[in-house]
């Protein structure tokens, strides 16, 4: 009995790497350059915007420029408490017994913000500018990765691009994937070149400058020093008591059928936050299934800046590929250079090594 149960754990432990060594992997090598369309073109593109929702896409460049600190952070000490000077503090006057009742006053722990709230910084602001050649690591994976630098094979064809005119390289990397069929298939979301964000939303339109001290008129800031000096328990109570008196006399205004406009704004709100929430200069979805043959499908958005806009250029192809040979994604702003080539993963270094194969000797 003791043996059936050995070679049934065994086995257990044995299917996981037999499982991943009858997997197709293959190593993709991808190009994306940005190109100036000639003078005849009559090719008339959409002036709107089509958004590309990552959704559930595998994002492999995400973790390279917004690393996990929350482990460093943790280990790190907390910074010392500011320096208090109590001299420039207003010192409170003692209250003369006036023989009358004073309101009572809240406990401490019953006072809000009480102690400053902690300040950490848990991510790594994202480039202006990405990196052209983006490479991983050796370490072989059982999902998709990045490949280390040797895996660039195209270079010489990324150079030549790079010299001609109107053509501006965007990106040149490597992954390694197994592919599954089209139903089961996950893409790969990329971005890459200059990051708008600070400029432009989603949409391509400008953002609105932050609002300064300067912008505020003088009679609004005098104001709003008042209000900050007379700041005190019972005008606090007071302002909250006004502020519920409004909130209930415009519920009572509102309309009877105001639920849908409300759904309305909440679907929106779902829609914007499945939004990626930088502006790239390309940015979209790759996908890579096999069905007796090799298939991609790519998605993005190649953004061109304007005087007052952020011209958008959607570009979405499909191609049947041949493992080996170098394919080409023609459009006229957007080019892609595509290798897929077949890749072995590492076998397992001693079978014998692995604790399992211990249980029949014990």
């Amino acid at each position: 009995m003791s043996k059936t149960i050995k070679f049934c754990c065994l086995a257990a432990l044995l299917s996981a790497p037999l499982q991943a060594q009858e997997q197709r992997w293959f190593e993709v090598e991808m190009i994306i350059f940005s190109q100036t369309p000639g003078n005849a073109l009559q090719e008339q593109f959409d002036t709107g915007v089509t958004p590309v929702k990552p959704g559930r896409a595998y994002d492999l460049l995400t973790p390279r420029y917004q690393p996990q600190l929350k482990n460093l952070l943790a280990e790190l000490p907390l910074c010392p408490p500011a320096q208090r000077f109590a001299a420039e503090l207003p010192q409170p006057q003692l209250a003369e017994n006036l023989r009358c009742i004073f309101e009572p006053q809240p406990y401490a722990w019953q006072l809000y913000n009480l102690f400053e709230p902690r300040l950490t910084i848990s991510t790594v602001p994202y480039p202006q500018q990405t990196e052209v050649e983006v490479t991983g690591n050796t370490t072989h994976q059982n999902v998709p990765y990045l490949a280390e630098a040797e895996a660039l094979q195209l270079r010489d064809i990324a150079a030549k691009i790079q010299r001609r005119s109107g053509s501006t390289l965007l990106l040149h990397t490597s992954w390694r994937q197994a592919p599954v069929t089209e139903r089961r298939a996950i893409a790969s979301r990329w971005f890459a070149g200059q990051n708008f964000s600070r400029q432009f939303d989603y949409w391509g339109q400008p953002r609105l400058p932050a609002a300064t001290d300067q912008d505020i008129p003088a009679t609004e800031a005098v104001d709003m020093m008042a209000i900050s000096k007379d700041n005190q328990p019972g005008n606090e109570l007071l302002s909250n008591i006004e502020q519920l008196l409004q909130q209930l006399t415009a519920n009572a205004q509102l309309p009877e059928h105001a639920a849908a406009p409300i759904t309305a704004v909440s679907e929106q709100n779902t829609a914007l936050a499945s939004l990626p929430d930088q502006v790239w200069q390309l940015d979209g979805l790759f996908k890579l299934h096999l069905d007796h043959y090799l298939f991609v499908n790519t998605e993005f958005n190649l953004r061109l800046p304007q005087q007052d806009k952020l011209q958008t250029v959607y570009v979405r192809q499909s191609r049947r590929v041949i493992s080996g040979e170098i394919h080409y994604l023609d459009h006229p702003y957007l080019g892609i250079v595509l290798q897929i080539r077949r890749f072995e993963p590492p076998q397992e270094e001693d079978i014998e090594q692995d604790p399992a194969a211990n249980l029949l000797t014990n």
